[in-house]
């Protein structure tokens, strides 16, 4: 491909026009809508609409994992109105809040919960263009059902995936995601490749005034090392028929219950000795029951639900006579044990009295503001709540269970009334709510911006638990100024122990590499470098904000590549190249041309010298090596649709084809061959995890005939087969020269 004859008039306009058809290309400008509804999109709103709308297009599916308070909601909903049926997936919790959004963004989407694709059910309304699914991070575990459910409705479908905090623990949740629209091509692909199906900005990729995060400043309590002693010497539990070993799991569980409140180990070591009553009473009448039959014995408050021995009759299986005593034996030592902690504490003074305290202290320093508390555990939430009643007003109590408040009962939407944007009107609740003492039953998807504070009344093992319940105050639309935020610390000795810190500090180290995080979540640690891959791209794209000019952008439109040259401090260039469709920046700062965004972001800092002359050979030198590239690209595409195992079950489909046509009868030749042809174009195409699973089974079907090759081709459905762009070489160049 040869260099094109230049229209604008010098060496400096040249270069203007360059940046100018960069900037336009990638941001798209005056492709996303201004509003929807009566909602009006953001500038980063809409820059989101457009590169989600292109990887929708040449993907099949995308992610927006924006930090949190950014507007996800409205951005897919910009996207959706692009449709004509979409569903949306979305915890039951927030299926209400998508119906408020719909009505004001005058769209329609079908809304659909989590909860009923767990039960196994399918949204009625048959196929639907483009699948939503909020809070994707809940779709991590490819072995559940909601993930088996998922992964059919997306099948043949586009797909945009929601979630400020899509690696909960590990990558690989990252990659269960990205597979419902990648298949197994999600599997084998690299950190910067998974990297290119996500858009995430921070905060401070806006133009927004969000606030500012002061914190987590960290809380003290009263240490006991005494009381660790005795959870560390509790006998081990006897586990059920059906159960493993249970004794390491046990001490852990104990320790973070400890580390959240004395209720909350208090209310698991009542569970326990329950558990242990019901084993015990089981073992006697000469069975050894299962998990499932020891859970159907229940405990409630001080009241025991036991049933009788009797009961067990038919449940469980006999242990080995030889086994009964020592079996016996260990259940009764790990009973006394739990009895005695359990009396032990009794005659310990209350160290919640001591966390009350302090959340009292927190609101006093905080006049006028409101306060969110969130545990992992229920009885956390109640005894603060309860102790908190009696200290000061206005302390609400929520948890998967309901509200209350002083005067009793509360539902949720009045809890959440005085919390969410809107009117300031109380209408139901008598005193106005400053203290809300929760569960994480709200630390996803709601907008509660009224609060300025918030307090980690123990540290979750999952980190983004940590940023999703910042996000719930930190939001688009914010008053305040400041978000301030508080960390319980665990009693020093378990903290030790387990390395509660330690651990989400590392979990929070794989999330800030892969995608990146919206500063520091854990008291005392460092806020993570701004280093991720979907946060450099969105760096590279705020950078060329600067080169956009509509004037230059609309002269001079791409259709034949436009090569200019610019003074800078190193050699290399830049490039906007076509990818099957999907424009991208390639960078050339070293030996190899890169699409990594660190590489682009460096060479992008270059062009920002003088315009200078290049040389026909400079032109065509940079051109070539341009056009190089691309064919490199697409060969490697072409062989790399997915994993190993893919890869196998498609050369054996691509075999019985070739066997199946040649043993058929010349007249049912013709007829074969068209299905075969379309068959064939399947196994080109990347198809999600489903169309991946079926793919298998077809390779592994017993028989070869028509009906097969029918199935094979429904799998490609309207994804279109990878072919080799014809653009695919730069459509515009801007070469740096060392000066």
């Amino acid at each position: 491909m040869t260099a094109s004859h230049r229209g604008p008039h010098n060496e400096a306009d040249l270069l203007e026009a360059a940046r100018a058809r960069i900037a336009r290309a990638l941001l798209g400008v005056d492709g996303s809508p201004l509003s929807i509804g009566d909602v009006r999109l953001y500038p980063h709103q809409q820059r989101a609409v457009v590169r989600l709308t292109a990887l929708l297009r040449v993907a099949k599916g995308a992610m927006l994992a924006d930090a949190t308070g950014l507007g996800k909601t409205f951005v897919a909903l910009a996207i959706a109105a692009k449709f004509d049926r979409t569903l949306i997936i979305a915890p039951a919790s927030l299926v209400e809040a998508w119906r408020d959004a719909a009505e004001r963004t005058d769209t329609a989407p079908i809304l659909s919960s989590m909860e009923m694709l767990s039960r196994g059910r399918l949204p009625t309304g048959g196929q639907y263009e483009l699948i939503v699914i909020d809070e994707a991070h809940h779709f991590r575990n490819p072995h559940t059902r909601r993930y088996g459910v998922a992964a059919s409705l997306c099948d043949g479908a586009r797909v945009l995936l929601l979630s400020a905090t899509p690696v909960q623990n590990r990558r690989e949740d990252l990659v269960a995601q990205l597979a419902l629209f990648l298949g197994d091509a999600a599997l084998t692909a690299s950190d910067t490749e998974l990297a290119r199906y996500v858009v995430r900005r921070r905060v401070g990729d806006t133009a927004l005034m969000l606030p500012h995060v002061s914190g987590p400043h960290r809380l003290e309590i009263p240490k006991n090392e005494d009381l660790l002693d005795e959870l560390l010497a509790l006998p081990p539990p006897m586990p059920g028929s059906d159960e493993g070993e249970a004794g390491a799991l046990l001490t852990y569980s104990l320790l973070r219950q400890w580390a959240s409140s004395r209720a909350a180990l208090v209310g698991a070591l009542r569970r326990r000795f329950t558990k242990a009553t019901a084993l015990l009473m089981s073992l006697e009448a000469g069975r050894w029951p299962t998990r499932d039959e020891l859970l159907a014995w229940s405990y409630g408050g001080d009241a025991m639900q036991l049933a009788m021995p009797e009961m067990f009759g038919a449940l469980g299986r006999s242990p080995q006579s030889d086994q009964l005593e020592s079996m016996l034996l260990a259940v009764r030592r790990h009973a006394d044990g739990l009895h005695s902690l359990l009396k032990r504490l009794r005659a310990l003074p209350n160290p919640d009295e001591d966390r009350a305290d302090l959340l009292s202290g927190i609101a006093a320093d905080h006049p006028g503001s409101r306060v969110i508390a969130f545990s992992q555990y229920a009885e956390t939430v109640r005894e603060l709540s309860h102790l908190l009643m009696r200290r000061r007003a206005g302390v609400a109590e929520l948890t998967a269970h309901g509200g209350r408040i002083a005067g009793g009962r509360i539902s949720r939407r009045e809890v959440l009334a005085q919390f969410a944007p809107g009117s300031d009107a109380v209408t139901s609740v008598r005193d106005r709510i400053t203290m809300l003492v929760t569960t994480d039953v709200l630390s996803e998807g709601l907008d509660l911006q009224k609060a300025s504070v918030v307090v980690h009344l123990d540290l979750p093992w999952n980190p983004a638990r940590l940023e999703q319940r910042v996000g719930r105050v930190r939001r688009l639309g914010s008053t305040h100024g400041s978000v301030f935020v508080y960390s319980f610390a665990a009693p020093a000795s378990s903290e030790r122990l387990l390395r509660v810190e330690a651990r989400l500090r590392a979990k929070l180290r794989i999330a800030s590499d892969i995608v990146g995080l919206d500063g520091s979540l854990v008291a005392g640690s460092v806020t993570p470098p701004y280093g991720a891959p979907p946060e450099l791209t969105s760096d590279v794209l705020r950078a060329i904000e600067e080169w956009h000019d509509p004037h230059l952008a609309r002269a001079n439109e791409i259709a034949t590549p436009l090569v200019a040259g610019v003074a800078a401090a190193s050699e290399g260039w830049l490039a906007l190249v076509s990818l099957r469709g999907e424009l991208v920046l390639l960078a050339m700062a070293g030996s190899e041309p890169s699409l990594e965004p660190s590489v682009v972001a460096s060479v992008i800092r270059g062009c920002g010298g003088a315009a200078v002359a290049l040389s026909r050979d400079e032109q065509s030198r940079a051109m070539a090596a341009a056009q190089r590239w691309c064919e490199r690209w697409e060969s490697r595409q072409r062989l790399n649709l997915g994993s190993a195992a893919g890869a196998r079950s498609r050369g054996r489909i691509t075999r019985r084809i070739a066997a199946l046509l040649s043993a058929a009868p010349r007249h049912e030749h013709i007829r074969l061959a068209a299905l075969a042809s379309r068959a064939r174009r399947t196994l080109r195409v990347p198809l999600g995890i489903a169309g991946e699973r079926a793919l298998v089974e077809l390779a592994n079907a017993p028989v070869s005939d028509a009906e097969w090759l029918r199935d094979i081709a429904s799998l490609g459905g309207s994804r279109d087969a990878p072919h080799a762009d014809a653009a695919a070489a730069a459509l515009v160049l801007i070469v740096l020269r060392r000066m």
